[in-house]
């Protein structure tokens, strides 16, 4: 056994010993919160993808403050605490864990003792605190130059963001391999430098989401975390063989649809071949889709005349509802009638509505779920110029 296995199976084997010594659900904090006595914080947790409020934490005198609480899972789970609206620390808690927490009211000079996986939490959120801070700057330097013209600057900007943006993926993945256990791993995939730019949204990158649900999953096979990340690592290589499939195709680069329209008729998408065109599938039950689809009007007959097409698929099974709604949207609107088992969702891989792609007349797809009005017009008028 080299030493690279010897070091992977040591780890697992004291993760296991670690899991199986628990005897209870149970975690407790004993907190000091300097120069601050009789102060509330609020202990929360994150369940999968929500907030819940644990318990509010009084300090006495002396600026100190005990809970002991049952937690959600027997995985690792992460926890907050919040002063005054804001974050003083976050702490990834197993049962059995007994926390010993020292930190200022303004969230710095903290001490952890008790959690490991806390402490390696604290480094990791500090380090992404320094690199966000930074891409931030960076940033708000390059609109700065961009809106006086500078475009030298703004290249450059660019480049450092770019360089900037390799770093960190470069360190998580590091950071995954170095502890391949750890759900601290969890805190760098879902990373987001803002809410449109995700560190790990490459096609390719449903790899290390698999790769971390594999390992979390021998320690903790019940755990809803590692649940979420095969879904996600799925629909990362769904996504991936969707892409494959549309290079490959010969004549047609996307995959074909063929779908009955309002009068009966079969419509192809691939009629479009040729042609710039948005692939919508909605839900007519949901106001805020059919809000979207008369903000696509506007869209379509700005684009129209530049051979702009909109096939919309609407996923339902009460055709009656699809028709009272459609009629006055004159673009292609299909539905077969399955609703959530149509085979069109799989054969885009669609995991939630709406779900929009734009393709350029070269059949290949230039944006994804982009439903911002400015940002939809910037997106269709980059494939009706080209």
């Amino acid at each position: 056994m080299n030493g690279i296995m010897k070091r992977t199976f040591f780890c697992l084997a004291a993760a296991v010993a670690m899991l199986s010594s628990c005897n209870s659900k149970k975690a407790s904090i004993d907190l000091v919160l300097k120069d601050a006595p009789e102060r509330n914080v609020i202990l929360s947790v994150l369940n999968i993808n929500k907030m819940e409020v644990v318990d509010t934490l009084k300090t006495d005198v002396r600026g100190k403050a005990s809970s002991k609480f049952d937690l959600p899972y027997e995985s690792p789970n992460f926890y907050y605490l919040n002063y005054n609206g804001a974050q003083l620390a976050a702490l990834l808690l197993s049962p059995g864990d007994k926390v010993r927490l020292e930190v200022d009211t303004n969230g710095r000079n903290i001490s952890i003792k008790g959690s490991e996986e806390s402490r390696l939490l604290q480094t990791v959120n500090d380090q992404i605190e320094r690199s966000q801070k930074a891409f931030d700057s960076l940033s708000v330097q390059m609109i700065a130059c961009n809106e006086i013209g500078d475009v030298e600057s703004v290249q450059r900007l660019r480049y450092e963001l770019g360089r900037l943006y390799v770093n960190q993926k470069q360190t998580a993945i590091k950071h995954l391999v170095a502890n391949p256990y750890s759900f601290t791993n969890i805190r760098n995939l879902y990373r987001q430098f803002n809410e449109n730019f995700p560190m790990f949204a490459d096609l390719t990158d449903g790899i290390y989401y698999k790769q971390l649900a594999d390992s979390l999953k021998a320690v903790y096979p019940k755990s809803p975390y590692v649940a979420a990340l095969e879904k996600d690592a799925a629909a990362s290589f769904n996504e991936m063989e969707l892409s494959y499939k549309v290079k490959d195709m010969p004549q047609i680069l996307f995959p074909e649809l063929a779908i009955t329209d309002t009068q009966s008729q079969i419509r192809k998408l691939s009629d479009l071949a040729g042609r710039p065109f948005v692939l919508l599938f909605w839900d007519p039950e949901n106001n805020e889709q059919k809000m979207f689809n008369a903000e696509l009007e506007a869209i379509y007959n700005q684009f129209k005349g530049r051979g702009f097409e909109i096939y919309s698929v609407c996923v339902t099974t009460d055709k009656a509802l699809w028709h009272s709604i459609i009629n006055r949207f004159p673009w292609i609107n299909v539905c077969d009638g399955n609703g959530t088992a149509s085979a069109s969702l799989n054969t885009y891989n669609v995991q939630k509505l709406p779900c929009l792609y734009v393709f350029n007349k070269k059949g290949e797809i230039t944006a994804k779920d982009v439903f911002d009005k400015n940002g939809l017009t910037k997106a269709v008028s980059s494939v009706c110029l080209e």
